[in-house]
């Protein structure tokens, strides 16, 4: 064989292989897959199942940090042991066993401070909208989630809800809040990589599924499905005590109350959040002293009572949201790297982030600390005090670091 000849049937045996590869890539490759922006911080270790991180990082003890260090009281003549004081216009619910640890108020009935919370998901599509029960809620969280959404995990303890939803599945941020309130979670259904590990967390045996639930849900046939779905609470809370997750909540949370104001801050009399579908405008009531809730443009009201959604505090939580390779709701994944529209967000509420705080037309800036998932969840001024909040609800609005609120004097 020629020289000539070998070389030319190389050329053809280079030519064939190409053909054959174009052919594969055209008969279907893998969707592009988006990559996660790099992690922040490395979230705190779970006590039961540590969930792994890319770069594995010591992470410091869960040992509790004190919400509030009593100040010894100065005396004229030095003695051995100074008696310390504690200011009493500072409400702290951890020496007082009588107090909602997460409203600072004492309930009508104080028996309800001795049953566990219960986290429960509610939706915030326009279908849903307006929902029940939220205005009975003792924390509301607000946070976005997939297709520039957002969903609520409502906390109850002090007041019982006969009808709140409508209820619709778990997101990644629900791995960290009932560790932080030490509450159940009640939801319906997810997709299952996220259920997975929220049955792996340290909390998994306190997770009530609509199959868990039992009575606690319940089904309206007047409601469309899938947004049907509500809870009775007085009933789920009978349902989470036969299942032997009923005790007194030892919630992570580091937060103190005042009745008054405290001493700086700023005036504010709105606080507008920019979220992309259903923008959200707080404005301050001086006649009731509460936050009045708009969404949309229009105001917020409770389908049960029609009245309009309010609070005692409105607390602005800014944390790295960072999309992962979990998709909601589609096994395509829809767009483009960074901008997969159904991608699960992880909100990263551990290290820490920017904080702001209203009450009693004021805003206080500061920042949340978490330095270990159940370390005290504390939300502290520029000196590292705690902020102290207006005894009553409060709603959590959860944001992007990136995020711009526009503040009305």
């Amino acid at each position: 064989m020629s020289y000539r000849t070998r070389i030319v049937l190389i050329g053809a045996g280079l030519s064939a292989l190409l053909i054959v590869a174009a052919l594969l890539g055209a008969c279907g490759g893998a969707p592009p897959t988006p990559t996660p922006t790099p992690t922040r911080t490395p979230r705190p270790v779970e006590t039961k199942t540590p969930i792994p991180t890319a770069t594995p990082v010591p992470v410091p003890t869960d040992t509790p940090t004190p919400a509030f260090t009593p100040t010894p009281a100065p005396t004229a003549t030095p003695a051995a042991s100074p008696t310390p004081t504690v200011d009493t216009s500072i409400i702290v619910p951890a020496r007082d066993p009588s107090v909602s640890p997460y409203t600072g108020l004492k309930p009508v009935d104080p028996r309800v401070l001795e049953r566990r919370p219960m986290a429960i998901k509610v939706a915030n599509q326009r279908s849903v909208q307006p929902q029940s029960g939220l205005d009975k809620a003792d924390i509301v969280v607000e946070s976005p989630i997939e297709y520039s959404e957002t969903r609520y995990t409502a906390l109850y303890q002090s007041q019982d809800a006969e009808r709140v939803g409508s209820i619709r599945s778990a997101r990644l941020i629900d791995l960290e809040l009932p560790a932080i309130f030490d509450s159940v979670l009640a939801y319906s259904g997810g997709v299952q990589p996220v259920i997975d590990k929220l049955e792996a967390s340290d909390f998994g045996k306190a997770v009530f599924n609509e199959t868990d639930a039992g009575p606690g849900f319940y089904r309206d046939p007047q409601v469309v499905v899938p947004d049907n779905l509500f809870a009775n609470t007085a009933k789920l809370a009978e349902v989470v005590a036969k299942k032997g997750q009923n005790a007194r909540p030892t919630p992570s949370a580091g937060w103190v109350f005042s009745q008054s104001a405290p001493d700086g801050g700023s005036t504010a009399s709105s606080v507008y959040l920019p979220y992309p579908l259903y923008k959200v405008k707080w404005t301050y009531d001086s006649a009731t002293g509460r936050w009045n809730r708009e969404m949309g443009g229009t105001p917020h009201v409770d389908r049960v009572t029609g009245q309009q959604l309010s609070a005692a505090d409105v607390v602005v939580l800014a944390a790295p949201h960072v999309k992962t390779l979990i998709l909601e709701n589609h096994t395509v994944m829809e767009g483009e790297g960074q901008a997969c529209l159904n991608c699960s967000v992880e909100i990263q509420l551990w290290g820490e982030g920017p904080a702001k705080v209203f009450r009693d037309g004021k805003v206080y800036e500061g920042k949340w600390i978490r330095p270990a998932r159940r370390a005290p969840f504390r939300i502290v001024d520029a000196a590292g005090k705690d902020i102290p909040l207006k005894p009553g609800n409060s709603w959590w609005q959860v944001v992007p670091t990136e995020m711009k609120l526009t503040v009305a004097p």
